[in-house]
C-alpha cells in the first residue's frame, strides 16, 4: 500500500462551506477545517523528500432549522456545495528533532447553492428595543475561489508500525464575501488550527488506523461582528487492504467549546455538535510509495445535530508524487 503517497490526505482545509440538518446553527453553519478530510494514512509524513499533491471533489447537501447569514436569522436553510480541493505539500530534508519536516498549501475552489425558506432581519433601536421584518423564499448561487488554508510547519516522526505527526493549519479568508448574497464561498475571517495526527500500518496484514484532533481559534468576520468559537475535530480511518484494494469505515465528530460572540450572534452562543460516519474504499496502482497513484472514495451521513447543519457527504480523491 502506497501510504508515503497519501501524506496530503492528512494536510488540509476547508473553504467556506459548512456541515447540515434540521437543527439550528451558528454564522453559516461553517467549520474552516473540512469535517472528514483526514483519513488513511494521515499520520504519515513521507520520508522521501519532494513534492505530493492531492485533490477532492467533495460534495454536500444538507438543511439547518436556522442559521445566521450576513447579520441575518434564517429559517429553513438548504445548502449545497460542491469544494474542488488541491493540496500541494512539500517535504523538505531537514530533520529537526529527528522528525521529518513538511510545508503545504490548499487552495480550493467552491460551487454554492443556497436557500431560504425565511429571513428575519433584526436591529436594536436607540432605546434597546429589538425590531424585525420577513423576507420569504429567497436563494443564491456562486462560483468563485474559496478560502486557502495553509500549513508553516507540519513535523512527523515514525517507529515501526507508527506514525505520528504534529502541524499547524492556518485558514486565510482568500475567497468570494459580501454581505450582499447568501452564497459566499468565504467565511471572512482567519483561522488557526493545531492538529496531531497518528496512523498504525501493517504492511504484513494490511490493517490500517488512522486519528486525529484538530483544535480551531476563530477571529471575528469583521463585516458582520460575529465570533464563532473555538472548535475540536476529531476524525479517522480504519480500513484493510486485499492486494491494491482497500476497504473500511470513517468517521468524524465536531465539537464546538466555547460559545459564538459579538454583537452579530443574535441566535447566542449555540455551541455545536455534529458526528459523521460512513464506508471507504481506495485502490493504489503500485506498492511503490514513489510511484502509486491513489484514488480514495468515501462517504459520510451525519447524525446527531446540535446547533449546527446536517446532511450527507461525497468525497472523491486521487493522490501522487510528483
Amino acid at each position: 500500500m502506497a501510504k508515503r503517497s497519501l501524506v496530503a490526505g492528512g494536510l488540509a482545509l476547508m473553504a467556506a462551506m459548512s456541515v447540515p440538518g434540521a437543527a439550528q446553527s451558528a454564522e453559516f453553519g461553517a467549520s474552516p477545517w473540512l469535517k472528514g478530510y483526514t483519513d488513511i494514512f494521515g499520520g504519515v509524513i513521507p520520508s522521501v523528500p519532494g513534492f505530493y499533491f492531492r485533490a477532492d471533489a467533495y460534495t454536500y447537501s444538507g438543511s439547518a432549522g436556522a442559521t445566521i447569514f450576513n447579520g441575518l436569522v434564517n429559517l429553513g436553510v438548504d445548502q449545497d456545495f460542491t469544494a474542488t480541493v488541491a493540496s500541494l505539500t512539500y517535504v523538505t530534508p531537514w530533520k529537526p528533532l529527528g522528525g521529518t519536516f513538511a510545508v503545504n498549501v490548499t487552495p480550493t475552489v467552491v460551487t454554492m447553492d443556497v436557500g431560504l425558506g425565511l429571513g428575519i432581519p433584526t436591529f436594536t433601536g436607540p432605546r434597546g428595543n429589538t425590531f424585525g421584518g420577513f423576507t420569504v423564499n429567497r436563494g443564491d448561487t456562486n462560483l468563485d475561489l474559496g478560502d486557502t488554508v495553509f500549513a508553516p510547519a507540519i513535523l512527523g516522526w515514525d517507529e515501526g508500525n507508527f506514525h505520528w505527526n504534529v502541524a499547524m493549519f492556518v485558514l486565510a479568508p482568500t475567497g468570494d464575501y459580501s454581505t450582499r448574497q447568501l452564497a459566499n464561498t468565504s467565511l471572512n475571517h482567519w483561522s488557526f488550527m493545531p492538529r496531531f495526527a497518528a496512523t498504525y500500518f501493517d504492511p504484513q496484514t494490511g490493517w490500517q488506523a488512522t486519528g486525529a484532533v484538530l483544535y480551531t481559534w476563530n477571529t471575528e468576520n469583521t463585516a458582520t461582528n460575529y465570533t464563532t468559537g473555538d472548535l475540536v475535530n476529531f476524525e479517522g480511518s480504519i480500513t484493510k487492504n486485499f492486494g491494491p484494494l482497500g476497504l473500511g469505515v470513517v468517521g468524524y465528530g465536531m465539537v464546538q467549546v466555547t460559545g459564538d460572540s459579538g454583537a452579530g450572534a443574535r441566535l447566542g452562543s449555540f455551541e455545536s455538535e455534529i458526528y459523521g460516519l460512513g464506508p471507504i474504499a481506495t485502490f493504489t496502482t503500485s506498492a511503490d510509495p514513489t510511484k502509486a497513484l491513489t484514488v480514495i472514495l468515501k462517504y459520510y451521513k451525519e447524525f446527531d445535530a446540535k446547533n449546527a447543519f446536517e446532511g450527507e457527504t461525497f468525497d472523491a480523491a486521487i493522490s501522487f508524487k510528483f
